[in-house]
């Protein structure tokens, strides 16, 4: 990534509590059955949540440094819960049912009650979002909802795929990956990071829409390639990026890996060209106030460090090792 990579300052107070957060929801297996539980202790450390959080966020205060990796640490539980208990075993409609259930555990209204949490994700889904909500404006509420939701359902559109044996195509996977990545919450984390969100004269304009899209697909492509060992050898997914370039192409998978990075760089492009020639023209043309054209660019260097930071951790994170999966 073409942004600098830096680091928050409460990186080091936030291990243990992350830790924490996770064994009280149930997450962590407490004894030798793996029956309970989601991960090992030494798995779930392998992930690095608090790095990949301190690294996304650089500046966010401590308070919402934590929210960020506890949001953070149940994504990464609904993707490896879902993996283990549906997709594994083909089990469509558990996965639909599942999916379904869970949906209702993130309303647009906090307080909206929830029904009984069954298991460590629906748990922690039930503790996290009233607290991440709180004090946040309507519009964040609604884009990080509407993110967990085509999140949560995405998984079970996978599973789709996976039963059918079907590697979709391009521009099907592409739709999909949006949803499956929860990429819609980087835009929200950026806000948090920063302070700033997103003007409402700016939002729901053409150039706001293509800027966001792109920002989800460097997040979610970049994924692709670092993921695919895991994927493919350990769990089996058929919904990976190199799988759908060596179909199109009958390539082998560095080929593959060319054209990701050539996507990859070209969706950076379409970033900073919206950034730095797009946003500028529309601040103008829409005469965006000095304070919401300075929110708009704070919450832009946000965005910057997002990226920046994600990579970094594609870099240095085991998760994706899959010979680190073996023994577990």
């Amino acid at each position: 990534m073409p942004y600098e990579v830096r680091v928050n300052p409460y990186l080091e107070v936030s291990h243990e509590d992350c830790e924490t957060w996770a064994r009280d929801m149930g997450m962590l297996h407490t004894g030798p059955s793996l029956s309970e539980g989601i991960w090992s202790p030494d798995r779930f450390r392998r992930i690095a949540v608090p790095d990949l959080a301190a690294k996304i966020a650089p500046d966010a205060k401590e308070a919402d440094l934590v929210l960020i990796y506890q949001a953070l640490v149940w994504i990464f539980a609904y993707d490896d819960y879902f993996t283990s208990a549906y997709k594994k075993s083909h089990d469509r409609q558990g996965g639909w049912e599942y999916a379904r259930r869970l949906c209702s555990f993130i309303h647009l209204d906090p307080e909206h009650p929830v029904p009984e949490p069954r298991d460590p994700v629906e748990r922690g889904l039930a503790d996290l979002w009233p607290r991440l909500a709180q004090g946040r404006s309507f519009h964040w509420r609604r884009e990080f909802s509407r993110a967990i939701h085509d999140f949560i359902t995405g998984a079970a559109l996978e599973l789709e795929n996976i039963c059918d044996d079907r590697v979709p195509d391009l521009i099907d996977f592409i739709g999909l990956r949006r949803r499956t990545f929860a990429g819609g919450t980087g835009a929200c984390f950026a806000a948090m990071s920063t302070g700033a969100e997103i003007p409402d004269a700016l939002r729901e304009t053409e150039v706001v829409t293509s800027l966001l899209d792109a920002f989800i697909d460097v997040m979610a492509l970049g994924n692709e390639a670092v993921s695919y060992d895991m994927e493919i050898n350990d769990e089996g997914e058929i919904n990976n990026l190199m799988l759908v370039l060596r179909d199109i192409f009958g390539g082998g998978l560095e080929q593959a890996h060319k054209i990701a990075t050539d996507l990859i760089a070209d969706r950076v492009a379409h970033f900073d060209h919206s950034v730095e020639v797009k946003l500028p023209r529309l601040a103008a043309e829409v005469s965006l106030s000095p304070s919401d054209l300075e929110q708009m660019k704070v919450w832009v260097r946000g965005a910057q460090s997002y990226l920046s930071g994600l990579y970094d951790w594609y870099d240095s994170t085991p998760r994706y090792r899959a010979t680190s999966m073996v023994s577990e």
